[in-house]
Formats: structure tokens, sequence, C-alpha cells
């Protein structure tokens, strides 16, 4: 009787203390329902309890880092990973539900910063790739009228393709893409960038003051150039995060104009209201206490002059300072300015200034080839080619020709060589004298067929002394017969 009671207390504080089991498994629910989920989108999940009945239940969800007891959790995926619940009442807490493996994917493009011309490589990166998944690539179109996109199919992708990457040939300016599994729908997201730093007519930014560093709480004004009445001026920051200028300062027409802080620091290019992305600059916030290195805010040509210098937040030129490439000491010795007589590709890197100790940031210099093989060789090409072609032919003609000619002579040498060894040894003529003779010969009683007989007659040298004629082996003799010709 006292162990039943004992049985009794000990189930009773359980069920208090909501340790006893209940015999129900719940499940994860997830939306949207996608089999894969982008790097950074917004996913619910949902701790489902069937047949909980009227039970007031508080949640608890695996991994921890979700830290909530609610039902339903939105939580922006960057990993991916396992998630499992379970409930707990008064009547006691539940099973672990099944786990729901949630897969991440996102677009990597290569190169970020693109030369003219040059070949950009999308992946879609995945760590669990489910079997017969097809991915779909978009390239992404500034609509002005709010922050969005809208998304046009790059060639080949209207059913999707096998690969997980996709080279687009010969992009010469800024762009974004996105890329997507599935169904091929295409779905909001932040596109992917590739930059150009090289502006062109229908789209062109330009920064004042003219250079890449700026110290914190400066005034920058971003002017956008080009062939549209309207304008918007985004950036990408150091962490990823896409903005537009509204954010950041003020969007007066086609200039944006803001005051940099410490997290202003990122990429900036103007989207026209036609669709046009604009040369890109990568601007860098100096919010330490040290200097700003003053470098070309474009991409320099080949051959060109280059100066670097570096300035306090008064804009003094500073001497005595020590310039680095690629984070490598560039002279022993200090100077007051870097200059470059005529740069060339191997200049092209970061740079960054040093002054009592104290560093600039570091920023990019881009070397633009004076003649690219992407976009030179097709119209040489067009020039070359017929050249070639046409001296092929000459060349195919001069041949011909000489074939011909030679073929005819050694015809006639064969003919003159047949005739002398038939010809009279004893038969002497003058020096200066070379005839051929072409006669008809009709054989008496025969045939009334006539013959030919080609007779050449050879200039020879009288010698003093003569050996007896003696015929030579391989002579054939033929008798002629002379008749009247009818």
């Amino acid at each position: 009787m006292g162990h039943t009671w004992l049985h009794i207390l000990l189930l009773f504080s359980s069920v208090i203390s909501g340790y006893a089991r209940v015999p129900i498994t719940p499940t994860v629910i997830m939306q949207p329902d996608w089999p894969l989920i982008y790097r950074g989108e917004i996913v619910t999940l949902q701790c489902k309890i069937q047949g909980g009945g009227g039970a007031q239940w508080m949640y608890e969800w695996r991994p921890t880092r979700l830290n909530t007891s609610r039902e339903y959790v939105r939580t922006i995926e960057y990993d991916g990973g396992k998630f499992s619940c379970r409930g707990r009442s008064s009547n006691g807490t539940t099973d672990w539900s099944d786990v729901l493996i949630l897969t991440v994917y996102q677009l990597s493009v290569s190169p970020s910063w693109l030369s003219p011309g040059e070949s950009v490589t999308l992946s879609c990166e995945v760590e669990h790739l489910p079997a017969g998944t097809r991915f779909f690539w978009y390239k992404a179109v500034p609509k002005l009228s709010g922050r969005y996109y809208s998304y046009e199919l790059l060639p080949g992708s209207s059913n999707g393709t096998d690969e997980n990457f996709y080279i687009v040939h010969g992009q010469t300016n800024t762009a974004g893409y996105v890329c997507e599994v599935g169904t091929g729908e295409p779905k909001y997201r932040d596109p992917s960038f590739v930059w150009s730093a090289d502006p062109h007519p229908a789209a062109s930014l330009s920064v004042s003051p003219d250079r890449l560093q700026h110290f914190s709480f400066d005034a920058v004004s971003l002017s956008c150039e080009g062939n549209s009445a309207e304008w918007r001026v985004r950036i990408v920051t150091e962490k990823g995060g896409l903005s537009d200028c509204s954010s950041w300062g003020n969007m007066n027409g086609s200039t944006c104009t803001l005051k940099l802080y410490w997290y202003g620091s990122g990429v900036y290019w103007c989207e026209s209201g036609s669709g046009e992305f604009s040369n890109a600059v990568n601007i860098t916030d100096q919010y330490y206490d040290g200097p700003i290195l003053v470098s070309p805010v474009y991409p320099v040509a080949e051959g060109d002059p280059v100066t670097l210098s570096c300035r306090d937040k008064q804009q003094k030129l500073l001497s005595k300072v020590f310039f680095y490439h690629n984070d490598k000491l560039l002279h022993n010795d200090s100077r007051e300015e870097l200059k470059i007589s005529a740069v060339s590709k191997s200049h092209e890197g970061f740079y960054k200034c040093q002054h009592s100790g104290k560093e600039s940031p570091q920023s990019w210099m881009v070397v633009r080839a004076l003649s690219s093989p992407a976009t030179s060789s097709f119209p040489v090409m067009w020039i070359v080619g017929p050249v070639i072609g046409v001296v092929l032919i000459i060349l195919l003609l001069l041949l011909w020709r000489y074939r011909r000619s030679r073929d005819l002579w050694c015809i006639r040498m064969k003919q003159s060589e047949g005739s002398g060894q038939n010809s009279d040894p004893n038969h002497g003529v003058s020096q200066t004298e070379s005839h051929v003779y072409s006669s008809p010969l009709q054989v008496a009683g025969e045939s009334t067929d006539v013959t030919y007989s080609l007779i050449q007659l050879n200039n020879v040298q009288n010698e003093k002394k003569r050996r007896p004629h003696e015929p030579e082996d391989g002579t054939v003799y033929s008798e002629v017969k002379t008749g009247a010709a009818e």
C-alpha cells in the first residue's frame, strides 16, 4: 500500500512539473514550402501538434539558437540546418518531431570586378544538392518605382540547366544576376552583382571630391549622367547589405548627397529609369585617426602617368610618407608623393600610405589595357580575312599557270628526244640551222590512213675525229615505203 501511494505521488509530481510523456509527435511545417531556400531569405517554421486537444502548449526548438517558446518561428537563414520541436503542457511533454532539413543555396559571381569584355561565371552553390535539381538564370533590371528589380531569363535558361553554373561572355558593364532552383519562377531577392569601373555613355557615376577615400562626416556628392531622366544611387555595404541613397542621404534629381559614417564604406553605382547600370565606385570611409590615400577614381590607361599622395583631415599634403602596393613596401625611403611615369598591368592592385605610424585604408587601382583582344580581334579579322583570301586565290592561279607551262615544256622535250633518236646521224647541217618538219607518209598498197612523223634537225658540231657509228641498244628500225598519195 505504501509503494502504491509513492508511485502515485511521483506520477503526480511529474505531471505538475511537466515531465510526463504525452504520446504525441509534432510536425515541423515550413513556409514557404520550397525544397531549397536562398541564403538570407525569411522562412516561417510551425510546430504543429495534432490531437493536442485544448491544451496550452509551450514549444521547445532545436537548434537552441531559435530561442523561443512560440509555435511559429520566423528566421533568416544563412547556413540552413536541421530543425525539430516538441510541446510541453500541463499534461506532459511530447516526443521530438522528425527533423526538417533546410538546404540553403546562394549565387556567387566571379570575378566581382571585371575588365570590359571579360567572361563572368555565375555559380549557384548548394551543399547538399537534391537529385534532378534544375537551375534557372536571370538578369536583374532596375525598377525605380521601388527598391526592387524585374528579371529577364538569360539565353538558354528557359528550361533550366543541369549544371549549377552559367557563363556570361563579353560582359562590359555593371550588372546584377539571380539564380533560381526548382520551378524556375523568379522570387524577389537582392541580386549578386558584378561591377565595372569603366564609365560608359548610357550611364556614368562621378564622385566629388574626386577620390575614393573620405573622412567620416565628410560631405560627398555622387552624380549620375546618361540617357535617362530618372536615376537612383545604390550601395552594397562592406557587410553585404543593399540600400538606396535615400537611406543614407538626400537624392535630388540625378545627384545623391550624403555624409559618410563608419558604416558608409561600400560600392556605389547609378541605376537609370531605362534599366541601365553605371560604372561602380568603391568608396572607403576613414573613421580612424589616420590619413587617407588620394588615388584615381576611374581606371588608368596603360602608359599614362599616375601620382598618389597622402593627406590628413585638413587636406594637407603629407610628406615623409611610405607607400605600399599589395601590402608590400615600395621604397625604403619616405617621400611626399608616389609618381609612376607610365603605368602597366603590373601596377594594378591595392595601395595604401603610412605616415607617422598611422595607415590609410587601401584602395584598388585599375589599369586598363590599351587594346583588348576580346574587342579588337573581331574588326581586325574583317579586314585581314578578305586580304588573305585574295592573296591565296592569286597564289593558286600562279601555281596553276606554272604547272601548266611545265607540263607543256616536258611534252615538247620528250618529243624532241624521240625525234632526235630516229634522225640520220651522218647528216650534217649548219650550226645555225634547226628545223622541225612534219609531213604525211603513206605506204604503197596499204591503207590510206595518214601517219604523221615529227622530224627535227639538230645542229651538230663537226668533230675532227668521228667515231664509227654503231647502233645503240634499243634502237628500232622501220622501213618506210613511198608511194603516190591519192
